[in-house]
């Protein structure tokens, strides 16, 4: 798929906490299709994660806008938290659409949820409204066909496949060190890291 105009990228996320592995996909995603932007919006209540803990969103919100701090063509919106309740993509969409009627929208999800797009709220609506960005490595080309098989040859062109750089870092990962006393060198942005031992984050998993 030929990209062809600059265009608003998406990436959301509970970012529990957000790590250089958010940061470094976003770089790549913004370098390779020549966007004019891209915006950080943490999830309120994540769907996915309905039951479970997490940090608070005010924590999450602050921890985003101080890892992007230094990219200027990153920016954090707080329009989940903002509408609260469980954070459904369809919403967000639909209300970027609204504020921004004239660009392109790039929603960004990793290459290996691909697959499960169709089990998502509202998916052929979120096709229609922006362009689905799947970054991950070589190898996932084939995911393309189980979209196929579920949401029609169609809804597959508005996905997108990037190549790009592989970082193992999960915030799972981070929190657990956190609460061993471990180093997160290489994991966060310094910021991020003072933030966190300045809230006390993660030393008991928090509800939100």
């Amino acid at each position: 798929m030929a990209v062809s105009e600059k265009g608003l990228g998406i990436l959301g996320g509970t970012f529990d906490p957000i790590h250089l592995g958010h940061l470094h996909i976003a770089e790549a995603v913004y370098d390779q299709i020549a966007l004019d932007e891209i915006v950080f919006i943490p999830a309120f209540v994540p769907p996915h994660k309905l039951g479970q803990d997490y940090a608070p969103a005010q924590h999450r919100y602050a921890m985003t806008e101080l890892a992007v701090r230094s990219f200027p063509h990153f920016t954090v919106s707080d329009m989940e938290l903002r509408r609260s309740g469980v954070s459904y993509t369809i919403d967000t969409l639909r209300e970027l659409r609204k504020l921004y009627p004239e660009r392109k929208l790039y929603f960004i999800i990793g290459a290996d949820s691909v697959a499960q797009l169709h089990t998502w709220h509202s998916i052929e609506e979120m096709l229609e409204l922006a362009t689905f960005v799947a970054a991950g490595r070589p190898g996932y080309e084939g995911v393309m066909d189980e979209v196929v098989r579920h949401l029609g040859k169609q809804a597959a062109e508005h996905i997108l496949l990037l190549h790009t750089p592989e970082y193992d870092i999960s915030s799972t990962e981070i929190r657990t060190r956190i609460r061993s006393g471990s180093s997160l060198a290489g994991l966060v942005p310094a910021e991020v890291e003072h933030y966190i031992k300045e809230h006390g984050l993660y030393k008991k998993q928090e509800m939100a």
